[in-house]
């Protein structure tokens, strides 16, 4: 007979045979004790602990983050009426719905159609800092939105290279949709870049910005935090992809160390449904939704300098963009 968690997994993962299934690593200590660091503090996380004769398996920075991040609920007058009996059976983690009441939103600049299935695949490696005879991955980076016809898309945790924004925001004035996934937890650092390039983002009719957040993690008290979004990768025209360790900020292009793929091919369909997977559950920041219903402004269409490639975006000073006609 099947396991319970074989069963939910299954019914989720369609054609997954029981001789695949592979066993989720769970601990209710683990549980537990999160639980007391979120709604008590670090001091009866350690209690419990010492207690239950197990060392913690919390790194200083994920300690950190748990207690500046972990939202309580308010307290109730009645909590016993509110909550009912307590429920032994439940257990904090994740939450993926199979259904939403939430529409599912549209790409609606457009999303090219691809044959990937009679594409071979070609994946080549770069690294930073570049190897001799190799160019940097900036570089590349900034080639493949400059040649891109179709579409831009990326999905990045950090967003800061003013260059890499620039050759963006060139892509959506000459035409190109281009979507933006970020992580929601570093979008003001984004948003700052370009007010700091003097460019309005809700005036590029060509372009959207949208956050995703981490999973969800609920304590039994209610208590709940959500992880960042930590995937980094570029796709051009649903045919080429840039994936790796690299974020679009200048200390990857200067002092870290990262390597990326370079993809083309069958392959970079995975990375196109991915892309739209992110995109549904995706959410656009409450800064950009200034309109009506929530919606971005977007100005009527008007002339708008070229931007210089190579330079700052000083050209962009005092104007608003928006899409070619």
């Amino acid at each position: 007979m099947e396991s319970p968690e074989f069963s939910r997994f299954s019914s989720l993962r369609g054609e997954l045979k029981s001789e695949d299934f592979i066993q989720p690593h769970y601990k209710e200590s683990y549980r537990l004790a999160i639980d007391h660091l979120v709604n008590v503090g670090r001091d009866s996380y350690q209690e419990f602990l010492k207690g239950e004769r197990i060392g913690s398996f919390l790194s200083d920075e994920e300690l950190l983050f748990l207690t500046e991040n972990a939202q309580k609920l308010p307290p109730q007058n009645n909590p016993e009426e509110i909550n009912g009996p307590p429920d032994n059976e439940s257990s904090s983690g994740t939450y993926w719905p199979l259904h939403s009441d939430v529409e599912t939103p549209e790409l609606e600049m457009g999303w090219p159609e691809v044959t990937h299935e009679i594409l071979q695949t070609n994946i080549d490696l770069l690294f930073h800092p570049p190897r001799l005879n190799h160019p940097s991955i900036k570089e590349v980076i900034r080639k493949h939105i400059q040649d891109a016809r179709q579409v831009v898309a990326i999905v990045m945790d950090k967003f800061t290279d003013v260059d890499i924004f620039k050759e963006v925001v060139d892509a959506s004035i000459r035409g190109v949709p281009v979507y933006l996934i970020l992580d929601d937890f570093h979008l003001k650092s984004f948003l700052r870049m370009a007010e700091n390039q003097d460019v309005k983002l809700q005036q590029l009719r060509n372009m959207r910005v949208r956050t995703v957040k981490g999973q969800d993690y609920v304590c039994r008290s209610g208590a709940k935090f959500h992880g960042a979004m930590e995937q980094k990768f570029l796709l051009v025209d649903c045919q080429k992809v840039i994936y790796g360790s690299y974020s679009f900020t200048w200390s990857f292009e200067k002092i870290n160390l990262s390597m990326v793929q370079v993809i083309t091919g069958h392959l970079a369909k995975s990375y196109d449904e991915e892309f739209r997977t992110l995109y549904a559950r995706s959410t656009v920041p409450s800064e950009l939704c200034n309109g009506e219903n929530g919606r971005p402004i977007l100005s009527k269409p008007h002339s708008i300098p070229k931007i210089e490639r190579g330079g700052p975006l000083e050209a962009y000073a005092g104007h608003s963009l928006s899409e070619n006609l």
